[in-house]
């Protein structure tokens, strides 16, 4: 017999316990079978081996020349697949040597992996952590592919091979150097538009979301430079008479090392959701249900936005796009 289409596993599982029990009776009893149900599996091995392999002798079963020759390859198979196909998929993150390989832009790398560096580092000291850089139009093939396990980011489409999970709402800030600018923090709206701007433009345009707001207001503003590294304004802003709008996040963990003040925008400008998508391949996989949790935990907690200060209501208290310094 050399073709697996025919051959029913639990004949193994007899033959395992006929070589233990010896006895028909008991080693139905032992893999919780009637005794027939026994026989006739000892009948089907004996056809598909074409041997007896047991011999009635003084009240048992001898196993012949042949199963006792075929006894240590059938106990390591059977033990292979206890262990390695049937065992309990649990994680123990203490021990797993694994690379977590994550997708995301400069931005939501900062905005959430610092806090997973250091859950990783104190309960997965073994594992790994790869970052590549994705977009959205890349994305479905690299998660198809396994470049990437999970990606972060601003995701507005899902295909129906990926898992998606809303993690945190995003807004945007001002960011500057308030020593270079000579102003401080809350920015009133005319010194925000007197300022010069970098944008960020992955497209290398010096327009962004803000300017349909100004200029429907009457205003406008000066942008001097577009960048498309979010991660780059903090620190091209040091000692630069100028602002930027960045996600909140950004801001928070840049402006003590860049030396930068944080203040609400003076206009209106909507943020946006950022969540996490994986492939439904990875879905009740331990390890990434145990790492998903982990950036879940991240991202849900961080603080509320800071309070914005619309354009709406600062016209209340000026005239139209003046505000008093």
């Amino acid at each position: 017999m050399t073709d697996l289409r025919f051959f029913d596993l639990n004949l193994l599982v007899a033959f395992e316990a006929l070589m233990a029990e010896r006895n028909v009776t008991r080693a139905a009893r032992r893999v919780g079978i009637g005794q027939p149900a026994m026989s006739h599996a000892l009948a089907r091995l004996r056809e598909l081996f074409g041997d007896d392999l047991f011999l009635r002798t003084s009240g048992t079963m001898q196993p012949t020349t042949r199963a006792l020759a075929l006894a240590p390859s059938v106990a390591q198979v059977l033990a292979d697949i206890r262990k390695n196909v049937l065992a309990d998929r649990s994680f123990d993150p203490d021990k797993a040597e694994i690379t977590f390989r994550v997708g995301a832009s400069d931005h939501f790398e900062l905005a959430v992996l610092p806090g997973v560096i250091e859950v990783l580092r104190t309960t997965a000291p073994k594992s790994r952590l790869v970052v590549t850089a994705v977009d959205r139009d890349r994305l479905p093939s690299m998660l198809e592919s396994g470049v990437v396990d999970l990606a972060i980011g601003y995701f507005p489409d899902t295909p129906s091979s990926q898992q998606s999970e809303f993690l945190f709402r995003e807004e945007y800030v001002c960011l500057f150097d308030a020593k270079a600018c000579n102003v401080s923090p809350p920015l009133k709206l005319s010194t925000y538009l007197r300022l010069p701007h970098i944008i960020m433009s992955l497209r290398g345009e010096l327009t962004g979301a803000a300017d349909a707001t100004i200029s429907r207001e009457g205003g406008s503003r000066f942008v001097f430079m577009a960048t498309p590294h979010f991660l780059a304004i903090p620190f091209l802003l040091h000692g630069l008479p100028a602002v930027a709008a960045v996600p909140r996040r950004l801001a928070e963990h840049c402006r003590e090392v860049a030396g930068l003040s944080v203040s609400p925008l003076p206009i209106e400008l909507e943020g946006f959701d950022v969540s996490m998508q994986w492939h439904a391949r990875t879905e009740s996989d331990p390890a990434h249900r145990w790492f998903r949790d982990i950036v879940r935990a991240v991202g849900k907690s961080k603080r509320p936005p800071p309070p914005r200060t619309s354009l709406g209501r600062r016209r209340k208290r000026a005239t139209r796009l003046r505000a008093r310094d």
